[in-house]
């Protein structure tokens, strides 16, 4: 079973060329999906895996839209054809939208073989059970898991992740048709620990991106773990058949060098059995990288420099970019687009970019780092300046430097300055907020407009540090609301291993406090001042920069891109003296002049000194004829002494003489031992090679003996081989006799069988009844009679039904409407009641003309009177009514009930026949015990039938194989005695086999016995030359015991004697050297006081020296010395820096011009200042402030970008953070330069910490890491 695993598609549109309006590099996708289908088609994959990442951007217009949609479901239903089944899982929602792939599932939702994948779940199928964890979605799980800190959100999300790897693993299903024989798979678009990158490196932002983690994946033991997200292919170390397949085509330079491709896994069962990489056409990239003396070829050969080194073949089909060191000069020279169409004619598919390495990119490190260093500088200073002794101004040059390096401002405080946490209470639209910047590397900060994006992240830590507020109010940052009567500000920050803190408060009235506070140990330090204003000069003396100086290069609004373009000419140097360091220069200066009034007070004090020390001299005499005088007297004694030791000398002599003289004997004793054993182990030597002679002697001595044994061995040997066909003949007759007998055994044992299985058979037949059949026959004819009887009596009592329905229907209609009229009834005898009380009442009244009655009430009975015999008239109608409808409805029952027993329905007779048919169906179930009995009477006679054709068949194969057995008995017995007669050859050659080895030893002996012979005679040789050695030796030894005793004896007493003499001679020599020193030391003093002297002299005039170098160094240090040329060096670098920014803004239209003047300034004399000015191809150079809004940004940016390089490795306070604003006015190529920009300087700088504000999703998708802030009741809130 194969499974075609593949992911990371990126259907879409990446920068390169259009032709037709068809974007080309989207094609080079299309290419190697296509080609994927084509494999899918030769290899018939059963299940097709694709993990995630099937777009490359969420949003995009309708064109595109559709394009890409089309695209990527022509591809999906490719693979289903060419399948049985295929899953689409979503990858990362920057990429996958939830729109896409809501249009691609219905799209595809008709297409049963597919399954589009959007939430966590197992897809079980016959092919394999597969387990989906689509990309990650923050806002999901934050809607699970509401209210959690970053750190238990990282803890939570984990978790939650390894539970739903372990719960959808026990999801996969286990009620296959052959239990464990189908693959549990683990589909996922997420990152595991310990993957390589594009670009190389192991994982390492778990912090901000949730990851599966490496335990899950073991314990949940899956058959495989298909993954996508990373773009590299890989295999996971030290976790089994866990595979992510890549991306299937290149996308940038990250991916040069990168095979792309898929997989196609073989499973057996279960288990992972195979599996094989295919790579698609991907469109490779190339860097190529030039030095100065290529880009110096090509601005002399042009194209002939690209032919001679193979260019067409190096950029043919690719995707080109260069990078190249080169000179001012060359840089000016270089046409950019010229070489762009030069690679074009060499085949380049798309030229990427062509830029200059960054001055602070490798190859100019050094230069910045040599600018930075204040030693090397002066050295360049003196150099420039033609300075003498230049060696010497820098040996005191370097002290000055060391102090000034080690004074408060600069010792202290060196390294990198990096933001930990920034906190805000009641700061514009925050209540309450903190922020942690520990994990921060690669970040864009994301949130509508208004959200509170710059107000923490720009405008929070500006105001903190300094409080110069873009409102010009410092009551400003107060949060606008009743509640808020004050706010505050907290900023920590490590400037190298020591932590600050900086807390400012404000209220509405504008009541502020300041605190600068350093960390030591678990407590903080106050540093602050008493006054604000100190505290606050505190803090920029301990940053090393000012305000405009931070927002200049670490600290980039949006409103700000501009501030230092926009600065005055000599602001912008003050700025970059901040950036590069400068202000160590003013204290090496003071300490120069400090040391040059130092120096030229020791001139005065050491020409004080000169007469001092020789009226000292003058007074010690003439120590020198007295120390003459004595030197005679020792020279006379030391004559005596000398005598001495020469005879102690002699008579050491002699007793050393006679002492070497017996070690010499003694050795040569020892010598001769050893000689002697020697002799003796030579002799021995020869007796065993004697001993050896002898034995090769006897062996020769039989050889005629056994060449003939090895003669008979071998005839054996011809016989054996001879033989050797019928004796296997003969086994292999055996061996078949042994199989058709057998084969005989089978067979009679299958008969056997057989024939007691047809035994059994015969029984099961004999016991098999059918008696009974005609009996049920009848029952159930009678059975169906009854049935019909009861279905023609049901008939019946359904019109009876009928019937009664229409009756009672009738009675219900009838009865309504005499319950109506006999309400009627009832108020019409009312009102005739009424009015008959009325009449009787006008009766009684009295009137005496009732007719003619006028009154009211006698009127009312009047009227009532009137109406009484219309009332009885209407009372009869009723009662008519009343009877007529009670008739008609007696009439309509009786005909009903004549209907019903017309029909005849009985429901005794409905009972009798139901228990009839009751009792008869009883036979229903014997008949089928019947027509089951008659199956298995034919299945068994089926079975007996086949049986007996077995049993003929097996005996007729019997009768065959014995024939063949017996054909076979017979050769064999034809074989017997040639067996014997090979078994007897066998034997003999084995009993010989030891003759045929000692004839090959035959050989052997006869050399063995020369090899011998010539050794015998060497050690002859040896014995003879040792034993002469042993006679010389003897000889030597008793001729030096001769010599050893004429040698006298007893000298030692003699010995002991001068060297008494001799210590009483030195005692007498020590006294004299006693007053050899006094006068000695008086010389001393005498010689001191004079080299003092000497000394001093020498000194005067080196101080006079040094106070004339001190005057250089003064002059070195001051604004117009160093720090003007480290300004001026740097300008270069800058600018190279900002170019190659600005040139991948605009395509290398644009560039930036520094230009250093002098201006005069009165009475402080002249002061450098700094223009700027912008090139652009094709227009004429023009100041920064004459430029249109968007040439402004482009520039002011690039320059920034650039003045960051600088400071990130600028000596003293290296800045470790750049937060930029999204900048306005960019086109496309132009923001895609500013994040390639930003991606730079984060890899040549892996401790700056860059966080960028953006809107862009595109450009969302470039960062590692990204935050979002979000407006709430509570005000805004930072959400990781």
């Amino acid at each position: 079973m194969k499974i075609l695993h593949t992911a990371d598609w990126h259907i879409g549109q990446f920068k390169g060329p259009i032709e037709d309006g068809v974007n080309l590099r989207s094609l080079d996708t299309i290419k190697c999906l296509e080609y994927m289908v084509k494999v899918a088609e030769e290899e018939k994959p059963d299940m097709v895996c694709i993990s995630g990442d099937i777009f490359h951007q969420e949003q995009i217009g309708p064109v595109r839209y559709s394009d890409e949609m089309v695209t990527a479901t022509r591809i999906i239903e490719g693979l289903a054809e060419r399948s049985k089944f295929v899953v689409v899982m979503r990858g990362t929602p920057n990429h996958d939208g939830s729109g896409q792939f809501r249009v691609l599932e219905k799209m595809l939702s008709k297409n049963k073989k597919i399954a589009v994948v959007t939430t966590p779940q197992v897809i079980s199928t016959p092919i394999a059970d597969v387990a989906c964890i689509p990309g990650f979605d923050k806002q999901e799980f934050r809607a699970k898991f509401p209210g959690l800190s970053a750190e238990e959100e990282n803890l939570t999300w984990t978790k939650y992740i390894s539970d739903m790897v372990m719960g959808l693993r026990a999801q996969c299903s286990n009620t296959n048709i052959i239990p464990d024989m189908t693959p549990a798979i683990l589909m996922a678009h997420y990152t595991v620990p310990g993957c390589n990158m594009e670009s190389g490196q192991t994982s390492f932002f778990s912090n901000f991106e949730p990851v599966i983690p490496r335990e899950a994946i073991q314990a949940a033991d899956y058959s495989a773990v298909l993954l996508g997200h990373i773009h590299r292919p890989q295999t996971i170390e030290g976790l089994e058949d866990v595979f992510y397949s890549g991306a299937i085509n290149a996308m940038n330079f990250n991916d040069e060098g990168q095979s792309r491709g898929f997989w196609i896994h073989e499973f057996d069962g279960r288990r992972l059995k195979s599996g094989k990489r295919y790579e698609t056409p991907y469109r490779k990239f190339q860097t190529i990288t030039w030095s100065q003396e290529d880009v110096e070829n090509y601005l002399c050969r042009g194209k002939e420099f690209l032919f001679t080194e193979g260019y067409p073949f190096l950029v043919s089909d690719k995707i080109v970019r260069i990078k190249y060191s080169c000179t001012v000069e060359q840089k000016k020279a270089l046409n950019i687009p010229v070489l762009q169409s030069d690679l074009y004619e060499m085949g380049a598919f798309y030229v990427a970019d062509i830029e200059a390495e960054s001055m602070v990119d490798v190859a100019n490190r050094g230069l910045l780092s040599e600018e930075s260093d204040p030693l090397l500088n002066l050295k360049k200073w003196l150099s420039e300046k033609c300075v003498k002794d230049t060696d010497k101004i820098v040996e005191l040059g370097e002290p000055i430097i060391s102090v000034a390096m080690k004074s408060e401002t600069t010792s202290e405080n060196h390294g990198v300055f990096r933001p930990v946490s920034i906190s805000v209470k009641n700061y514009r639209n925050y209540k309450e907020e903190s922020f942690d910047f520990s994990d921060i590397s690669f970040c864009s900060i994301n949130g509508v407009n208004g959200a509170g994006k710059s107000s923490l992240f720009m405008d929070a830590i500006a105001d903190c540090l300094y409080e110069e507020t873009r409102e010009g109010d410092n009551k400003a940052w107060i949060r606008g609301t009743e509640d808020a009567r004050s706010g505050s500000i907290e900023f920590v920050f490590d400037i190298g291993d020591k932590r600050f803190r900086v807390v400012r408060t404000r209220t509405k009235s504008g009541r502020a406090t300041l605190n600068i506070s350093q960390k030591d140990g678990e407590e903080w330090l106050n540093l602050s001042a008493e006054r604000i204003k100190d505290t606050q000069a505190e803090i920029e003396k301990i940053l090393g920069m000012d305000s405009m100086t931070f927002r200049s290069c670490a600290l980039i609004m949006q409103d700000q891109y501009g501030l230092f373009l926009q600065a005055k000419k000599e602001d912008r140097m003050t700025i970059l003296g901040n950036l590069l360091g400068l202000s160590v220069y003013g204290l090496m200066e003071q300490e120069a002049k400090k040391l040059l009034a130092d120096t030229k007070r020791n001139l005065l004090s050491k020409k004080e000194a000169v007469k001092v020390k020789s009226e000292f001299v003058a007074e010690k005499g003439n120590p020198a004829g007295e120390l003459e005088n004595l030197e005679k007297e020792v020279s006379e004694f030391d004559q005596i002494r000398k005598m001495t030791e020469q005879d102690i000398e002699v008579c050491k002599k002699q007793i050393a003489d006679r002492k070497e003289a017996q070690d010499k004997s003694n050795e040569l004793l020892q010598s001769t031992d050893t000689a002697k054993k020697e002799l003796l182990s030579i002799q021995s030597e020869k007796e065993a090679a004697e001993k050896e002679m002898e034995t090769c002697d006897v062996f020769l001595k039989n050889s005629e003996i056994i060449m003939a044994k090895a003669a008979e061995y071998e005839a054996a040997e011809e016989t054996v081989k001879k033989l050797a066909p019928d004796v296997m003949e003969y086994e292999s007759c055996k061996r078949s006799l042994e199989e058709k007998q057998n084969q005989i055994l089978r067979y009679e044992n299958i008969i056997n069988t057989t024939q007691i299985q047809n035994r059994s058979i015969e029984e099961q037949l004999s016991k098999i009844e059918t008696a009974e059949e005609e009996l049920i026959s009848q029952k159930l004819s009678e059975l169906e009679d009854q049935r019909k009887e009861l279905a023609e009596i049901r008939e019946k009592k359904d019109r009876c039904s009928a019937v009664c329905a229409e009756v009672n229907k009738k009675h219900g209609e009838v009865t309504e409407t005499v319950h109506g009229l006999s309400t009627q009834l009832r108020l019409a005898e009312s009102d005739l009641d009424s009015y008959k009380k009325q009449q009787e009442f006008m009766n009684n009244s009295g009137c005496p003309d009732i007719e003619n009655a006028t009154c009211q009430f006698l009127e009312k009975a009047r009227e009532d009177v009137e109406k009484i015999k219309k009332t009885e008239e209407e009372i009869e109608k009723i009662k008519e009514s009343i009877r007529i409808a009670k008739e008609d409805y007696a009439t309509y029952a009786a005909e009903k009930k004549k209907e019903i027993a017309e029909i005849g329905y009985s429901e005794e007779q409905e009972k009798n026949v139901l228990s009839e048919i009751t009792n008869l169906e009883t036979y229903q179930k014997r008949k089928d015990e019947i027509d089951r009995r008659k199956a298995l009477k034919a299945r068994l006679e089926g079975e007996k039938a086949s049986n007996g054709k077995t049993i003929a068949s097996c005996t007729e194969n019997v009768s065959t194989v014995k024939l063949e057995s017996d054909k076979i008995t017979e050769n064999v017995l034809k074989l017997t005695e040639t067996v014997e007669r090979y078994q007897e050859a066998k034997r003999i050659s084995e009993e010989l086999r030891i003759y045929a080895d000692q004839k090959t030893n035959i050989p052997v002996y006869a050399e063995r016995k020369k090899h011998i012979a010539e050794k015998l005679k060497d050690l002859e040789e040896r014995e003879r030359l040792k034993n002469e050695e042993w006679s010389k030796l003897c000889a030597e030894y008793i001729r030096l015991n001769e010599e050893l005793a004429g040698l006298p004896e007893g000298k030692e007493e003699n010995l002991s004697e001068l060297e008494r003499k001799k210590m009483e001679l030195e005692e007498k020599a020590a006294s004299m050297q006693v007053r050899k020193g006094v006068l000695l030391q008086r010389i001393e003093d005498t010689k001191k006081a004079n080299e003092e002297i000497n000394q001093l002299k020498a000194e005067i005039s080196r101080d006079a020296e040094k106070a004339a170098r001190y005057e250089v160094l003064k002059q070195a240090f001051s604004q117009d010395g160093v720090p003007h040329q480290i300004v001026r060096n740097i300008i270069p670098h800058i600018t190279d820096t900002a170019n190659n920014i600005l040139g991948q803004m605009t395509g290398g239209t644009m560039g930036v011009e520094f230009v250093m003047e002098r201006t005069v300034k009165g009475k402080d004399g002249d002061k450098a200042t700094l223009d700027v000015l912008i090139n652009e191809y094709g227009k004429t150079t023009l100041p920064y402030a004459s430029k249109s809004g968007g040439e402004k940004v482009k520039s002011s940016l690039a320059v920034i970008l650039a003045l960051s390089e600088i400071k990130a490795t600028a000596a003293g306070i290296q800045l470790g953070m750049l937060f930029i604003d999204e900048p306005p006015f960019l086109d496309n190529d132009g923001a895609q330069a500013y994040v390639d920009s930003l991606e730079t300087i984060r890899s040549r700088y892996p401790d700056v910490k860059v966080m960028a504000i953006t809107h862009d999703d595109a450009m969302k998708a470039r960062f590692s890491q990204s935050i979002t802030v979000i407006k709430t009741d509570e005000g805004s809130k930072v959400i990781c």
